[in-house]
């Protein structure tokens, strides 16, 4: 029972928004409309020898900006303070790490790692252009059973048609997190990948959105890009060659309101 719950609350969240657009990669935060669309992210992962063909993904982009609920790329939530500069929100959001054996030959006879629903909340402090967020997210699925705290710095403006959102900050994951993704148990040992327990590490993040949407216009283009240095604990793992991964993303969405 509880492996079908996984599958379908899985299916169901791949279905209705981005498994890979983190929250950088939407507008800036403002009352929008129902927009949905269709964009593709390429991913580098840290993983050696991480498959070519694994690293595009084309994906729904849904976005929507309520009085209180809220889609912002791969996170969902509800705002229970929403009183400038102060927004505190009750939050869902899709963690896309993880791997198949197949991904690359330095994975192969490794069990899955699957990405995961995570729950958790957010303190946004944004007077004008400038912001602080804070996120603390858990692992809902019991894949990892593992955590993140994000710190984030904000920068939105927009000139006419066009718009900006710029971060970076800190990204803390604690230990069940880095060895469920980055780790290797001692079943999974050969020669060449030895068993390797990581520990938790704080990592630095940075991210950009630029967006253009035209007066009276329905439709809305999005580009973005996000960088993370995920530390030494990634990088001492046999079955990584890097101690960073970055995404690219486009899309275009139509707005379905006023």
């Amino acid at each position: 029972m509880k492996a079908i719950t996984r599958i379908i609350v899985t299916s169901a969240l791949c279905g209705l928004i981005s498994p890979v657009v983190a929250e950088e990669f939407s507008a800036p935060v403002a009352k929008r409309p129902w927009h949905l669309g269709v964009g593709a992210v390429y991913r580098e992962k840290a993983y050696s020898g991480f498959k070519d063909s694994k690293k595009t993904t084309p994906v729904p982009l849904v976005l929507y900006e309520g009085d209180r609920f809220f889609i912002r790329g791969s996170n969902l939530g509800w705002k229970f303070v929403d009183t400038k500069p102060w927004q505190i929100s009750v939050l869902g959001e899709w963690w896309a790490d993880g791997y198949e054996s197949s991904d690359s030959n330095a994975l192969s006879g490794m069990k899955d790692r699957d990405p995961s629903l995570a729950v958790g909340g957010q303190i946004r402090w944004q007077p004008e252009r400038f912001g602080l967020e804070l996120t603390a997210t858990t692992d809902a699925m019991s894949n990892s059973d593992g955590s993140q705290v994000r710190g984030m710095a904000l920068f939105s403006n927009r000139t006419g048609a066009w718009f900006y959102t710029l971060s970076g900050g800190f990204i803390y994951m604690d230990s069940d997190f880095v060895d469920y993704y980055y780790g290797v148990r001692n079943s999974e040992a050969v020669p060449g990948r030895p068993a390797y327990s990581a520990d938790e590490e704080t990592g630095l993040r940075a991210g950009m959105t630029f967006g253009y949407s035209a007066p009276g216009s329905k439709w809305l283009f999005l580009a973005g890009g996000r960088y993370t240095y995920l530390g030494d604990e990634v990088d001492d793992s046999p079955i990584t060659d890097e101690d960073y991964e970055y995404s690219l993303f486009g899309g275009v969405a139509y707005s379905f309101g006023k």
